[in-house]
């Protein structure tokens, strides 16, 4: 079977179709109970030392997310200024806030890669990315910025379970509950409720694979 990466990076530069779009389809497609399936069949998973493996093949599910994000905020920002924001209509202090959530992103790539080479894995490298239109207006960043952090929302929920360290499963859910929160941020800014219902969904593997085709592009020479 592929690392979940993998699979991850291959599906998504794919993905045909409009970026929203595809995001959207899989946030109202995604289901109650799903999970990391690929994880959970994986035979032999009581055999002496194969819980870890599986483990950093999560976790590296997770930073494949995490480069992404990363490098959306990282890029986007460079091309606007609080200026822009105040023009577009937002308070010139939401970009601030968006810088802090780039912060955070490259915190978590971080903290996912230091685990992940601590437990004897080798952590998957950012890829190279198209946000398509999210960089020609500031409305267009946040919008993006909203559905890319409720996808990992549900991301996070999705595999947090699938982990079997406990320790691992607490590195995840404090990642997650920070995610939930830039969520409810963006929600916010962009005229959403922060907090639409009681309890948030799990999305599986295959659904974030549609949550965010498009967005990881072939690299040029």
């Amino acid at each position: 079977m592929r690392p979940l990466h993998e699979p991850t990076l291959a599906a998504v530069a794919r993905q045909p179709g409009n970026r929203r779009t595809l995001v959207k389809g899989a946030l109202a497609a995604s289901s109650t109970v799903l999970g990391l399936e690929a994880v959970l069949a994986e035979p032999g998973n009581g055999r002496p030392g194969r819980g870890r493996a599986k483990d950093v093949e999560v976790l590296n599910y997770a930073l494949t997310l995490e480069h992404l994000e990363y490098a959306f905020y990282r890029d986007g920002l460079d091309e606007f200024s609080e200026r822009d924001f105040a023009a577009a209509g937002f308070a010139a202090a939401d970009y601030g806030r968006l810088v802090e959530l780039r912060e955070h992103e490259e915190a978590h790539v971080k903290a996912l890669t230091d685990v992940i080479r601590r437990r004897g894995g080798t952590p998957v490298r950012a890829a190279c990315y198209d946000f398509g239109d999210a960089y020609d207006a500031v409305a267009k960043f946040l919008a993006t910025a909203q559905l890319l952090e409720n996808t990992g929302v549900a991301a996070y929920d999705g595999a947090i379970a699938t982990l079997r360290a406990p320790d691992l499963r607490l590195v995840a859910a404090t990642i997650a509950t920070v995610e939930a929160r830039h969520a409810a941020y963006l929600n916010l800014v962009n005229g959403d409720n922060p907090f639409p219902a009681a309890f948030d969904e799990p999305m599986s593997a295959a659904l974030i694979l549609a949550a965010v085709g498009g967005f990881v592009a072939p690299c040029g020479d």
